[in-house]
């Protein structure tokens, strides 16, 4: 007996990583961006992977990504129309939310509804994803129709589309936007919240086999008469027992949730500080730590002290960078790195990091502007539920590494081979054409630390390079002159 025992015990440290790494990627894209700037992050490789891309949607406030099971892009939509892997418009995947505001925003921009679509893989007749959005009204600052829309990925050659579209859940004034979603208690199906505009009414719709549907509401006497026109954020954490609701209109929310019964507690009413104009909120991985930003400052909260509002800590202040504009403070989204990721109130380059949540107080580690995107991201940023609640799969893997450099590739020298891969002692650097002005080939470590650079002249295509001792581990490479950056990749170096 403990033969076998001393046997698992080898087994599990090895079989762990691989399952965790094998499926569960629902979230590991994400698309950003604005008018033209076409922005990818991908964490399937092992680390964050930052591309830019070409497609002809335009990101806005409504920005919504899924991937399959092994984390494969399947779609995305920015609440107009939806587009397919290959980043062309899905068959019958236009006209979303029709109405007033999409025929103004949706011809050059995207839907200005933050939190105003959440997708969520699910079977529902011949389909296999829905997506729950909402709608502004016609005059906007509140939304009137809360939607859904449903996806067949089998149609179309595998690229999906769209079955059924625009089917109305509820006609009332709601939220501009904050949809969140968690998984029912018996981890198949899901719960849906969203809010009454002018009184503190709670919707929770229920996703079942039945369909997605309103289950029932709660009304909570807290004397709030305006629910904001979605300049904040709503979450749930990781483990579904909590939900949050913040705007600049009030007070903190802090509910506690029943998994069970979608019912929702009586809430501990927070005060933050006052919001300057947005704020965005975002929880732990361990479902301990809440952050509140409020444009300029960023809060951290202990869920698990006895006085939640006592264990406030200021973890950064905004330090007036401008990329091209300021990279004040906005939404957060958790990502499958365990990393918090947060966007900026204006259109700028950048993305500002909460390196370790799990930890408290300023050891949460928090980087402004730590992530160079390769273009604009106009307040976009992916609205994902935890979709691995109730799987064999942990909530996120930190064992994913963060670059810092972003990748940004320009015709014609895509395709530049550097072998061999893994490699020892030296490197070889092929191109398909020869270099127009002198390059600079760089070595990153997984951290972003530049370890080599070697120069490469114009006219060159081919180039070998003797590896320094360095670590064992992943690098990354790339390869730019006057032009920009030309080609990048990564390699292993034993």
């Amino acid at each position: 007996m403990i033969t076998i025992m001393k046997y698992i015990l080898l087994i599990i440290p090895i079989y762990f990583p691989l399952l965790c790494s094998s499926q569960g990627k629902w979230d590991y894209n994400w698309v950003l961006g604005s008018f033209s700037d076409g922005i990818m992050i991908d964490f399937n490789e092992g680390y964050m992977e930052v591309n830019e891309i070409d497609r002809d949607m335009s990101m806005y406030a409504t920005s919504n990504t899924i991937s399959n099971e092994s984390g494969n892009l399947l779609f995305y939509s920015n609440g107009c129309y939806i587009a397919n892997a290959n980043n062309t418009l899905m068959e019958n995947g236009n006209n979303l939310n029709p109405g007033n505001i999409h025929s103004d925003f949706c011809f050059d921009i995207g839907y200005p509804l933050k939190q105003g679509a959440v997708t969520i893989p699910f079977p529902i007749g011949t389909a296999d994803n829905i997506i729950i959005h909402t709608r502004f009204a016609d005059a906007p600052f509140y939304s009137d129709k809360l939607y859904y829309t449903t996806i067949d990925m089998d149609l179309d050659g595998g690229l999906g589309a769209v079955v059924e579209k625009n089917v109305p859940v509820l006609e009332d004034s709601l939220w501009a936007g904050y949809l969140t979603a968690t998984k029912h208690a018996n981890n198949t199906d899901w719960w849906i919240i969203a809010g009454g505009y002018y009184r503190d009414q709670y919707y929770k719709l229920l996703l079942d086999s039945n369909g997605v549907r309103v289950y029932d509401y709660q009304d909570f006497d807290l004397g709030v008469t305006d629910g904001g026109w979605g300049i904040g954020q709503s979450a749930f954490s990781p483990d579904g027992t909590k939900y949050v609701h913040y705007d600049q209109y009030g007070p903190l929310l802090l509910f506690d949730f029943d998994r069970s019964t979608g019912q929702l507690g009586q809430p501990e009413q927070i005060f933050v500080e006052d919001t300057i104009f947005a704020g965005g909120a975002a929880i732990s991985s361990n479902s301990r730590f809440l952050y509140i930003s409020n444009n300029v400052k960023l809060f951290q909260f202990d869920l698990q002290a006895d006085d939640i509002q006592g264990s406030k800590v200021l973890i950064g202040t905004y330090d007036g960078f401008v990329s091209p504009f300021a990279t004040t403070f906005y939404l957060m989204q958790l990502a499958p790195d365990c990393r918090i990721y947060m966007n900026t109130t204006n259109g700028t380059d950048r993305l500002h990091v909460i390196n370790s949540p799990n930890e408290k107080g300023t050891a949460c580690d928090f980087q402004q502007h730590a992530v160079e995107l390769p273009g604009t991201n106009f307040i976009s940023i992916p609205n994902h539920p935890n979709y691995r609640l109730g799987t064999p799969y942990p909530v996120c893997d930190s064992s994913i590494q963060m670059v810092t450099a972003s990748i940004r590739v320009l015709p014609p020298l895509q395709g530049v081979a550097v072998y061999p891969n893994p490699a020892s002692g030296v490197l070889h650097i092929e191109l398909p054409v020869p270099l127009r002005r002198e390059g600079e080939w760089s070595l990153y470590s997984a951290v972003g630390k530049k370890v080599l650079v070697e120069r490469i002249g114009k006219g060159q295509m081919r180039h070998e390079v003797a590896l320094p001792e360095l670590p064992e581990g992943l690098y990354f490479w790339e390869l730019r002159n006057g032009e920009g950056r030309l080609d990048s990749g990564k390699v292993v170096v034993r």
